[in-house]
């Protein structure tokens, strides 16, 4: 009977200390690799949330200054604590034809206090599209359009106050302007001052920026905002520049950690200017800090009423 013949095969595989060498050399390895992978990666995240944050803060600035170039002259003002600006926003005005006198029917403008003017003609064509007529008490509620003439914010010339500002009223053209005349706050049936170069100026609704900073945390990583309010009352008898606006705003830019508005009204040449300062945040949970940037623009305002 033949004996089997049995062979066993040598078994292939890794040794305990060929295993802790390849650990070993791993772990070098790693060490010695991970900060050149890992440190573009957090540069180039650094750089993206910088880029961000100065874009949200770069954008809120110029579509701020964009608007304030459509304000009523003198008519910007800063209140909050520095924290809000408001103005009236005047898109469309134009040159009147004066005449001295009484009216006699004609539509002219004097200025005078014990005329009743009601109306006056516009030199030029005016573009008149979006502008909207209505009676006594619509133009301070946002319920229609205003006429101004000759605003320079102070006392007795001043829109805000209601001194020089009336309802755009019916039958209103692109050459003829006709407005309420028992609305101004001096009494009087016609606006208190002329203008020297016999400019008018239609406002179609106020306008406020309010900032609400906040920290930005891990929780809360949008910040705090700044809101834009439009189409709200500014009835002389209640509005203060620190009221809040009861209409819906709308947000202009959040993360925002700091904000600061200053208005200088400027030298004889009424040109003013209007500083802005933003700080944008935003929390890395990777590193657990806040990166800020802030911003900071000054507006040139031409105050020529």
């Amino acid at each position: 009977m033949k004996a089997l013949d049995l062979k066993v095969k040598p078994q292939s595989g890794f040794t305990i200390v060929e295993l802790i060498v390849v650990i070993v050399i791993s772990g070098i390895l790693s060490v010695v690799l991970i900060p050149l992978i890992v440190g573009p990666i957090d540069s180039y995240t650094d750089v993206s949330r910088r880029t961000r944050l100065v874009d949200i803060a770069d954008s809120a600035m110029q579509k701020l200054a964009f608007d304030i170039k459509t304000a009523l002259p003198n008519s910007i003002r800063v209140g909050c604590s520095g924290q809000c600006v408001e103005f009236l926003r005047a898109p469309a005005g134009g040159r009147y034809r004066a005449s001295p006198g009484n009216d006699g029917g004609a539509p002219v403008t004097d200025f005078l206090h014990f005329v009743t003017d009601t109306s006056f003609p516009v030199v030029g064509p005016l573009d008149f599209t979006g502008f909207a007529t209505g009676t006594a008490g619509d133009c301070v509620n946002n319920n229609a359009s205003c006429v101004v003439v000759y605003n320079t914010g102070l006392t007795g010339t001043d829109a805000w106050n209601g001194d020089n500002i009336a309802t755009l009223a019916a039958g209103s053209s692109a050459s003829t302007i006709n407005f309420i005349n028992t609305e101004f706050s001096g009494g009087g049936s016609s606006f208190p001052s002329a203008s020297p170069n016999q400019r008018f100026f239609l406002v179609d609704t106020p306008v406020k920026y309010v900032c609400n900073p906040a920290a930005s945390t891990q929780v809360n990583r949008n910040g705090g905002s700044i809101l834009r309010y439009q189409g709200f009352s500014f009835d002389p008898a209640s509005w203060t520049v620190n009221s809040t606006p009861a209409s819906t705003p709308a947000l202009l830019a959040d993360h925002i950690s700091g904000c600061s508005f200053r208005y200088d009204v400027g030298t004889d040449s009424r040109n003013a200017v209007l500083t802005i300062d933003i700080t944008v945040s935003e929390f890395d949970s990777y590193s657990n800090v806040t990166e800020d940037v802030d911003l900071f623009q000054q507006v040139r305002v031409l105050n020529l009423p």
